[in-house]
């Protein structure tokens, strides 16, 4: 009896936290139960490190059904660096059929038509955003929740690079750090993900806004110049009001709850293999809300990125 009042009082807790739902997207990475609503996810790394094609291995655990293995449900990715190819994703959602189809749809794919149908039904569910300025991006982040009403399945929010821009904002006569510039836009997203219940992960090089551990922060936003949640449009754009003033305010890590650092590795044997020399290692550093860390292993090859043993 206890134990059941106890249940019911954790699960009333999370209903009004809005924590109940926990979306396992890749275990490898986010072993602990997944990814909850509300909550902002860092990818960094050196160019070619692989930062966005795990956007696009997570984008098919994400919209793949059920019976591939993925959660079905959908996802917009805001693409600032022209990184998206429907092709690898195509590439990416038939690795994961193959792999992890369930043996009523596994049996189905002798039909050369049956993949195709899948991999153009996980596609519907994902929403592309392409944005070639820093007011293009801007103006995407202010129409999300138009679009979250319009579609309420979509779950997950995808912006491959946050820093893709901030050399627009940062000229001689507006000099902007970089971690005043992430601040900003990662507490616009942290209120968008928190009044929304979405889950957003951001790349970023790992060298833009230096060590988010400084102790050394500004206050970035206007309360003219921040960024409307509820659809309704404010004064301009909120990065022209991007102001270097000295604070004891936490800094932008603060405000993300998981970090995936990836970084390349040497390979132990080069020229090993005709087939292993070609492959690129690499390890990803993995920081969880609950501070607990893990290493992972990956090679990334034709077949996207691919998780190895350590």
């Amino acid at each position: 009896m206890c134990d059941s009042i106890e249940s019911a009082f954790v699960a009333i807790s999370r209903l009004a936290s809005g924590s109940e739902a926990t979306h396992n997207v890749d275990p490898v990475l986010f072993p602990d139960g997944g990814l909850r609503p509300g909550e902002l996810i860092e990818i960094s790394g050196d160019s070619n490190s692989g930062k966005s094609l795990l956007c696009l291995e997570l984008i098919a655990r994400i919209i793949l059904p059920t019976s591939c293995g993925g959660l079905e449900l959908a996802a917009v990715l805001i693409d600032c660096e022209n990184s998206y190819s429907r092709t690898v994703l195509l590439s990416i959602l038939e690795k994961h059929i193959l792999n992890q189809a369930e043996p009523t749809v596994a049996s189905t794919l002798t039909d050369p038509h049956q993949l195709g149908t899948i991999q153009r039904a996980a596609l519907s569910r994902l929403h592309l955003i392409t944005c070639y300025s820093l007011e293009q991006f801007e103006f995407s982040l202010l129409t999300l929740p138009a679009l979250f009403v319009k579609q309420p399945e979509l779950t997950f929010v995808l912006i491959d690079s946050i820093a893709t821009f901030y050399w627009t904002k940062c000229t001689a006569k507006s000099l902007i750090r970089q971690d005043t510039y992430q601040k900003a836009h990662c507490k616009t997203l942290s209120r968008l993900a928190g009044k929304w219940k979405k889950i957003v992960l951001l790349t970023k090089p790992s060298h833009f806004g230096g060590r988010q551990a400084s102790g050394r922060d500004f206050e970035t936003i206007s309360a003219a110049g921040a960024l409307s949640l509820d659809g309704s449009t404010q004064a301009s754009s909120f990065a022209g009001h991007l102001t270097p003033s000295m604070s004891t305010a936490s800094s932008a890590g603060s405000l993300i709850d998981h970090r995936i650092e990836l970084t390349e590795i040497d390979n132990p044997s080069p020229g090993g293999s005709e087939q292993g020399s070609a492959d690129q290692r690499f390890s990803a550093f993995i920081t969880m809300a609950d501070k607990q860390q893990y290493v992972r292993f990956y090679l990334i090859d034709k077949y996207g990125i691919n998780w190895i043993e350590a």
